[in-house]
């Protein structure tokens, strides 16, 4: 399986989430290394005043491999993603893998990444994310936000940046050249638009169930008010990437509003003490709502202040 060419590199972004990212660093200092392959570490911190340097220093003794510390004054998801992606091709990678500071990674997590993407010969592959909640999380908020079910490993259209593994050609200027879009900066999806440009170039990305990693949310991430807010966003962004492709917006459009309508008529039945509970319809509507927002020109900014 391994190659004494193949050379990952593993990047990190972070902004302000010095807790979380000791936990992450933590992990990832205790990761199996692929047979036949060197590995090195990117963090790249978005904070001008570089908070996260003391964590990256008291940490980089600890782990298996060389690490690289950058600091990125351009505020923005897609400014840090791309950092790292121009960090690693002066480093020589052949391949990036990705996951967010506020996870903990697998024993196996990136030799499972690994072995998908070199038995399949994809461009790219993703793997699993559970979700963490904490333990006083109302039954609501578990059942409304559950973890599915491990994948098969098959062909998947989305390059999740929370934990992924990619070819370099994807982002070599001599090979698709592609960069996250800073048009998302704030917004989230700037992975997904990353995947488009990459599947409309031809890549193949294939799932790697179980490559693992574990996302643990926060009291304030906890919440049905959250995922009010977490639906609506969702639905601008998926506004903002109709329009970014001008593709599917009228029949996307037809869809929302005929979802809203629809939900709107059975809402005061499931209220009044339907089998069914009314909290699924209101974050359907709610999500409607936003596509209609962004379809109209709304934007979010939700990660401009996101730290928790």
């Amino acid at each position: 399986m391994g190659d004494s060419n193949d050379r990952i590199v593993i990047g990190l972004c972070t902004f302000n989430r010095h807790e979380p990212l000791k936990e992450a660093l933590d992990s990832l200092a205790q990761i199996d290394i692929p047979e036949g392959t060197e590995v090195e570490f990117i963090l790249v911190d978005n904070d001008k005043n570089e908070g996260a340097k003391y964590i990256f220093d008291a940490y980089i003794h600890d782990m298996p491999f060389k690490c690289y510390y950058f600091m990125e004054k351009n505020r923005g998801l897609a400014h840090v993603r791309n950092r790292v992606i121009e960090e690693a091709l002066k480093l020589r990678a052949t391949a990036i893998a990705m996951f967010d500071d506020d996870e903990i990674v697998a024993r196996e997590w990136l030799v499972e990444l690994y072995k998908v993407f070199k038995e399949s010969g994809s461009d790219g592959v993703a793997g699993t994310v559970y979700r963490l909640l904490p333990m006083n999380s109302s039954d609501l908020v578990k059942k409304l936000w559950p973890n599915s079910k491990e994948p098969a490993n098959i062909s998947v259209k989305l390059l999740p940046t929370n934990n992924c593994l990619f070819s370099t050609n994807l982002v070599d200027p001599k090979g698709r050249n592609i960069r996250f879009d800073n048009a998302f900066n704030f917004s989230g999806r700037e992975d997904l638009v990353f995947s488009f440009d990459a599947l409309f170039q031809g890549a193949k990305f294939r799932s790697a169930p179980q490559a693992i990693v574990i996302e643990k949310f926060s009291k304030e991430r906890s919440t049905f008010k959250y995922l009010l807010k977490r639906w609506f966003g969702t639905g601008i962004t998926d506004a903002m990437v109709a329009r970014h492709y001008s593709f599917g917006m009228g029949k996307r459009t037809l869809k929302e509003i005929l979802s809203i309508a629809w939900r709107c008529l059975i809402l005061p039945f499931l209220l009044l003490g339907g089998t069914r509970p009314p909290a699924a319809a209101i974050l359907y509507i709610t999500a409607s709502l936003g596509w209609l927002c962004g379809l109209f020109g709304k934007k979010t900014n939700y990660y401009f202040k996101h730290i928790d």
